[in-house]
């Protein structure tokens, strides 16, 4: 366990090299089994409600006719999550081909909608929970992301690398920064 500033974190956060490999995992961090989807920031349950007018139109079918039904959060405060559909995609799931890819992300992207996705799918595979403050750990997934470590491993991109732009909006450009150096010294103390 590392301490930075107010931030805990896990050394294999720092240790880790990954980038993921979209079209060898099929977007398998949107499809996960497990009957919750991914965790929400108690901040982002609004905004994301605002954003499903502009991401209906990307959504699967499936996913509109379980909105149809269901809110499209669950949880109580300090425990939300986006539903899912049979405990298993996420309702914002479309496919391209095999691949799942996430209809929020879509309308963002066409400037249909300023949300882009939860912090929580931005950050996969890495996850913030709290312990008195907050702390940041790898969440390893053995098959679904070996692709993404193999990848990683290759190209030697430390995970920390991968994800700065999800860093920097879940902790600011400076704190990122300092993960990102605080990640190379301790490659380089470690690796000696």
């Amino acid at each position: 366990m590392i301490s930075l500033d107010h931030l805990l974190i896990e050394e294999a956060v720092f240790t880790t090299r990954f980038t993921c490999q979209l079209s060898e995992c099929k977007g398998a961090c949107c499809t996960l089994p497990g009957g919750t989807g991914a965790p929400l920031l108690d901040t982002e349950v609004e905004p994301l409600r605002g954003a499903l007018r502009a991401a209906a139109p990307y959504m699967s079918e499936r996913g509109r006719e379980e909105l149809a039904h269901h809110n499209v959060v669950e949880g109580a405060p300090g425990s939300y999550s986006v539903r899912c559909v049979d405990d298993e995609a996420c309702v914002f799931v479309t496919y391209e081909g095999d691949v799942a890819k996430c209809s929020l992300e879509k309308a963002f992207f066409a400037g249909e909608s300023t949300f882009r996705k939860p912090i929580s799918c931005f950050l996969f595979p890495l996850r913030v929970a709290n312990f008195g403050g907050p702390y940041l750990y790898y969440d390893v997934f053995d098959k679904e992301c070996a692709p993404g470590r193999a990848h990683g491993l290759v190209t030697n991109t430390p995970l920390v690398e991968f994800l700065r732009e999800p860093l920097e909006q879940a902790f600011g450009k400076e704190t990122t920064a300092d993960i990102i150096e605080a990640a190379r010294a301790y490659r380089e103390e470690t690796e000696l």
